[in-house]
């Protein structure tokens, strides 16, 4: 059986505090499906881009968003840690002579070798302790390039639902079949779209038939959209002068809180 890296059993002990045994497994799980992992990388960008986007994504799916950027706010050292580590140069290498020549002269001198000592065991004690959780929250996909304006909204909903950014057409379509037993709800952001409008009209038959969406900001420029948005297909539709707030409202509105 692998080892268990100090990385990864931080990470697990991080997770646990707020979730039980199982969620955590299926955050896990989740997070490294998302990421194309095989295991948490052990150091350098690879590991601060599987924590920041792919687990914090997965968290804040079953957990929800407070208790998601709790447990990124207790990694965070470890991540500076780790990125420190990564970037040292590597220990100039003594050759084979050198070192049987270094081995006698301690032999001579009467020095003894001194066991390495394992580093003390990561004291999870100052980690936050949130009830945890078994069920999954209600999923919002925001379609827009504009991190700010996803945040706004995730403020103003809250623990009411997860909150994600979707920054293009396959993240798009991969979240929304994953959670299509959630009746997940889209916001499509028109004014800083990361994925075309004209796109997502073309695929708006792949959409979960539990799924609600917002179109936000659509012009006449955005004919496709506005169209499906004024059919029988239910899709809801506010102006480009509306808020992050005026959205979260909106959201808050057909989750029904």
């Amino acid at each position: 059986m692998q080892r268990e890296t100090p990385i990864a059993r931080m990470v697990r002990e991080a997770i646990e505090t707020v979730a039980t045994p199982e969620v955590r497994v299926q955050i896990l799980h989740r997070a490294l499906h998302m990421a194309r992992e095989h295991e948490i990388p052990a150091s350098g960008e690879p590991l601060r881009r599987f924590a920041d986007k792919h687990l914090r994504t997965a968290m804040a799916f079953y957990l929800g968003n407070a208790a998601s950027e709790a447990v990124m706010q207790n990694l965070a050292p470890m991540l500076t840690l780790a990125d420190r580590i990564s970037s040292q140069p590597p220990r100039k290498t003594v050759r084979a002579d050198e070192t049987r020549k270094l081995g006698r002269d301690r032999q001579h001198s009467g020095v003894t070798r001194k066991d390495p000592v394992d580093p003390p065991e990561t004291d999870t004690s100052k980690y936050p302790t949130v009830q945890p959780l078994g069920s999954a929250l209600p999923m919002v996909f925001v379609a827009t390039r504009d991190r700010e304006r996803c945040d706004g909204i995730a403020k103003q909903v809250g623990d009411a639902a997860a909150v994600q950014q979707i920054e293009d057409v396959v993240a798009f379509l991969d979240n929304l079949k994953a959670t299509a037993s959630l009746s997940p709800l889209v916001v499509i952001d028109c004014v800083a779209a990361s994925v075309q409008p004209s796109t997502i009209a073309t695929l708006a038959h792949e959409l979960p038939r539990s799924s609600s969406v917002l179109v936000w900001g659509a012009t006449d420029q955005h004919r496709e959209l506005t169209d499906l948005a004024n059919g029988d297909r239910g899709w809801l539709r506010c102006g480009a002068e509306a808020t992050p707030g005026d959205v979260a409202s909106l959201i808050h509105m057909l989750l029904g809180k």
